[in-house]
């Protein structure tokens, strides 16, 4: 296995942070299978053995028999947990924040320790998952990855037909200009004024919205992950963003879990 994916599997630290690390110098390996005595071991620091060599080539291989250690400590595999979480509004997405009055760690088991993988702001409801799994956060939240996140959207008002145009094909934000999103009104078209309801395979999660009902509700399916970007696409178009919870993140979706709960899967 590559050194980074070894590092990264072990441990909370990206394949990215494990590049650095290798590139700075702080990880060893010892290929030896010479098993030393305990007064041997006892003279290098953590347990280190002497035999250990400093490794800063990325393509380096470890095998099932090498001793990986950083800053001199024994990299061992450890227990990975996954939780999938429906986050209710009002808590924000980090492990720590001086000036946040709850935290999205505070709805899952504390040991071991998680962190969330990519982003929802405070005020945006829905599924994000929790793990402490380096690697499987890389995978789902990297861009080059494109993991589809759909989201329900009530705005202020209607979308215009030129709206729904420009989300479709992309539009400019202040960090560039975004991938085309796939955006679909609940309430898709109107006869003698009325709205004609659309059917939905994801409908129960739609009734906390009443979008069934609405002409200003839609699903909008996107793959990157910037910061607010759903709401600063809105914005974009002259709409605000009234609610906003996203229900599928690939082919995981929140399905019946209720706001603040969380269950364990595996990926």
């Amino acid at each position: 296995m590559r050194i980074n994916k070894y590092i990264a599997s072990c441990t909370n630290y990206s394949r990215r942070k494990a590049e650095e690390l290798i590139s700075a110098g702080r990880i060893k390996i010892d290929s030896s299978s010479v098993i030393p005595t305990r007064q041997e071991s006892g003279k290098h620091p953590a347990g280190i053995q002497p035999t250990a060599e400093t490794v800063t080539n990325l393509a380096t291989e470890v095998s099932p028999s090498d001793k990986v250690y950083l800053d001199d400590k024994l990299i061992t595999p450890q227990r990975f947990v996954y939780y999938a979480l429906n986050k209710p509004a009002g808590y924000t997405t980090t492990v720590s924040d001086p000036h946040a009055e709850r935290l999205i760690t505070e709805l899952a088991p504390k040991d071991p320790p998680v962190f969330p993988v990519g982003r929802l702001d405070k005020d945006t409801s829905g599924l994000i998952f929790l793990t402490n799994d380096g690697d499987f956060a890389q995978k789902m939240s990297h861009p080059k990855y494109e993991k589809e996140k759909e989201y329900i959207v009530e705005t202020n008002k209607e979308l215009s037909e030129d709206s729904l145009n420009k989300l479709r094909n992309g539009i400019m934000l202040e960090d560039g200009i975004t991938a085309p999103a796939k955006v679909t009104p609940l309430c898709h078209s109107r006869e003698d004024g009325n709205p004609v309801k659309r059917e939905s395979s994801q409908k129960k999660l739609h009734k906390e919205f009443n979008c069934l009902n609405k002409s200003n509700c839609y699903s909008i399916t996107i793959h990157e992950g910037r910061n607010r970007q759903i709401r600063r696409m809105i914005d974009a178009v002259g709409v605000k963003v009234i609610k906003l919870k996203r229900i599928r993140i690939a082919d995981f979706e929140l399905d019946g879990l209720k706001e603040g709960e969380y269950k364990t899967f595996n990926p």
